[in-house]
């Protein structure tokens, strides 16, 4: 094997410069490789002192350029400097650890044509973990010793896929392989970006292989040599490419489609997650999105310095999906046919050290997961968050999406909306076991309690407002701007993606029976039709773009028209937060959330059209809206602060579980795009949305709508919008 000479090109950055070189020489081994510094003439004088202080020092050879040769020419200068001497290209805001070189190096030799080597890293495109082709934070903010001793552990010696290019930031070429193809091309592509691309399309042309290696990581912080111009290069380089290699964008695209490094990023990040001491929660979902997965990620990243959260939910029929670490958004994942890979599940749960279970939602889960707490010998919780389990309606709402509450009459006119296969006192005998044999029964407010009390005889019971409301005694104190002698009208707004449960078709008929009156009405979010003109659709929004998104509306109050009693609406925790006046009904969670706030009505949920049409006309006329004087139950807003997580819950990993059997045994698959039916409801929604077709579509009876929505996917609408 050659020495090795370890270029790195220097232009800005003081502290990244300091750490690449101190790693360097830290980890570099001794009488098989040097470090090589060439400094292109830096605008930074004191990264140029500290360069010729350090040198002076010892351990790496400094060389500085007259003038600026950019980044293609230096490193080309570097690579001539030893012709016998293979190379290995590394960024100046790069770190490294352990025995990182030998690794590459052993790999680099493992086949007679591989010509370079580029490892994983948390920034480097197709080289990227954890998540693939994007700029990534340290995992967990482990540090680069840490990721590099797991990676090395995880992924067998020598362990690679061929790839179209490799990436420059730390890329091993070997002396055999430039001698053949040449140093990079300065002429076409200046002072840098997309040389190394070129290059190495050169050397596939020349019979070799560019190979990313699957057991090193390091660390590159990214964009800090040419983070001004780094785009506009970009774009310059990609136009290059094409003509001197017009199959290489083709090429890159299929390399992303197949993915091959997937199952060694699986292998990483189980072994990472293994690795780590913190209690392992499996938190079980529908998968449909709203506030049911909001919490959960909300709870996820509200205990992370305590706990992991995996995640798992129904994807198909029979088939969950597993994802992990919520709070990095990893986009990996894995799936499981509970018929046949139930065993498959338990021992990944197992390695990863699973000490706690928290139902979320069952509907549309595999009813054999509910003994999977039993099976993995912990106990677990269930979060109520909507009317599943009493009679197979989430709302309680009957085929008019209007609240059941004759509770003769409740079940048959329920399940009318939504049919179950079984009477309702069968479907109760059916849920209550799950219920009963939980640590805890959580509800989000009293009256979700009180309601489920009636059907259901539980000892195990605690209510908790979601984490979110711990803030609520930093809530801004509401101001109702409105006045009586305002010249221009109430301005209202709804809030979410609303339902006829939600309230849509109450909005509508009030906002058309004050149509040219003194209020006007907004709606920023969407509901399940189209409404009329006379409310102002400001359509779907990104949680990011909501401030700027009201801002715009400059609303006076929000209204909350629900139909069925909420057990928590996280958009009203948005009106809290932002301080607004509000209009709440007397049933679900919102009566006790806005107890004696000022400027917060509490008004009948089925009050009528011509009740809600004075209402408003009098809080127009008047310039003032009433303040609730109801007393709330003294609901906990600190229990995920303090009572949540139990000391049992913490598992060691199973060791002997091989982590190659389980990836062996596991059907790897992406979770993040849409699946066929649902790019299909996506197009028929924004021909509904058209203005022309959206008359037609108005005519499609609402029953049938929901039915072809419900075949194509059980998602919320903007769940498939997003």
């Amino acid at each position: 094997m050659n020495m090795i000479d370890v270029i790195v090109p220097v232009y800005r950055g003081l502290e990244e410069t300091k750490e690449c070189i101190e790693s360097a020489l830290r980890t570099l081994p001794s009488g098989a490789s040097q470090l090589v510094v060439i400094n292109d003439c830096s605008p930074e004088i004191e990264v140029t002192e500290y360069l010729r202080a350090r040198a002076k020092t010892g351990g790496f050879q400094l060389l500085e350029n007259a003038e600026n040769l950019g980044f293609v020419a230096t490193v080309n200068k570097g690579m001539s400097l030893n012709p016998l001497h293979d190379v290995l290209l590394l960024n100046s805001d790069v770190e490294v650890e352990n025995d990182w070189l030998e690794r590459i190096a052993v790999a680099a030799y493992s086949e007679p044509n591989i010509g370079s080597v580029t490892p994983f890293s948390n920034n480097a495109t197709i080289c990227s973990f954890p998540n693939f082709c994007e700029d990534n934070a340290l995992f967990n903010g482990l540090s680069v010793k840490k990721l590099d001793a797991i990676c090395a552990s995880s992924n067998p010696e020598g362990s690679v896929v061929d790839i179209p290019t490799g990436v420059g930031f730390c890329m091993f070429i070997r002396r055999d392989c430039l001698n053949k193809v040449g140093l990079f091309d300065v002429d076409t592509f200046g002072k840098g970006y997309g040389e190394e691309n070129d290059w190495c399309q050169r050397a596939i042309k020349a019979g070799w292989r560019n190979v990313h290696l699957m057991n090193v990581f390091v660390y590159h912080k990214g964009g800090v040599s040419f983070a001004d111009e780094q785009d506009p290069r970009k774009d310059r380089a990609l136009e290059l490419l094409n003509g001197l290699h017009p199959n290489y964008q083709g090429d890159v695209h299929a390399f992303i489609n197949k993915d091959p490094a997937k199952p060694y990023r699986l292998k990483f990040l189980l072994s990472l997650l293994a690795n780590d001491q913190r209690p392992k929660i499996l938190s079980i979902d529908h998968g449909l999105g709203g506030g049911v997965v909001q919490h959960v990620e909300e709870l996820a990243a509200h205990v992370e310095s305590r706990a992991i959260t995996l995640r798992l939910y129904p994807c198909s029929e029979g088939v969950v999906k597993l994802s992990f670490s919520l709070t990095e958004h990893i986009k990996d994942s894995l799936e499981f046919n509970i018929a046949s890979q139930y065993d498959d599940l338990l021992l990944l749960c197992r390695y990863l050290g699973v000490g706690f279970v928290h139902f979320h939602h069952v509907m549309g889960l595999p009813t054999r997961l509910w003994a999977i707490a039993a099976d993995l010998d912990c106990e677990y919780d269930v979060t109520v968050h909507d009317y599943y389990f009493i009679n197979g309606n989430p709302t309680l709402t009957d085929k008019h999406g209007v609240y059941c509450e004759d509770r003769a009459s409740r079940d048959e006119r329920c399940i009318e909306h939504y049919p179950i296969p079984v009477s309702a006192e069968t479907w109760r005998g059916n849920q209550v076991g799950l219920l009963v044999g939980a640590s805890r029964v959580i509800f989000p407010s009293y009256d979700t309690r009180n309601r489920f009390l009636r059907d259901f005889a539980l000892d195990n019971t605690v209510v908790a407002w979601h984490p979110d409301s711990k803030n609520s005694t930093q809530h801004p104190a509401p101001l109702f701007g409105f006045g009586s002698q305002s010249k221009r009208k109430l301005r209202v707004l709804v809030l979410g993606a609303i339902s006829r449960e939600k309230g849509a078709d109450v909005l509508e008929q009030v906002a058309d029976s004050l149509n040219g009156r003194s209020v006007e009405f907004h709606l920023l979010g969407y509901a399940y039709r189209p409404l009329s003109s006379n409310v102002t659709t400001h359509g779907p929004y990104l949680l990011d773009e909501l401030d700027a998104k009201i801002a715009a509306i400059n609303p006076d109050v929000m209204w909350f028209p629900a139909q069925w009693p909420e057990t928590y609406s996280y958009t009203l925790s948005t009106a809290l937060e932002k301080g607004f006046p509000v209009v709440v009904p007397n049933i679900g969670a919102f009566s006790e959330r806005v107890a004696g706030r000022a400027f917060s009505a509490v008004k009948n949920w089925d009050m009528s059209v011509n009740g809600w049409k004075s209402f408003w006309l009098n809080v127009a006329a008047e310039g003032a809206i009433e303040t609730s004087n109801l007393q709330a139950e003294g609901c906990s807003c600190l229990f995920y602060d303090d009572r949540y997580i139990k000391g049992n819950w913490s598992r060691k990993s199973d060791e002997t579980v091989s982590i190659e059997t389980l990836c062996l045994w596991l059907d790897v698959v992406t979770s993040n795009n849409l699946c066929r039916r649902e790019r299909v409801l996506k197009r028929l929604w924004k021909i509904r949305e058209h203005s022309i077709f959206g008359k037609f579509s108005a005519l499609i009876p609402f029953k049938m709508q929901r039915y072809i929505k419900r075949k194509l996917s059980q998602k919320p609408i903007h769940e498939i919008l997003k």
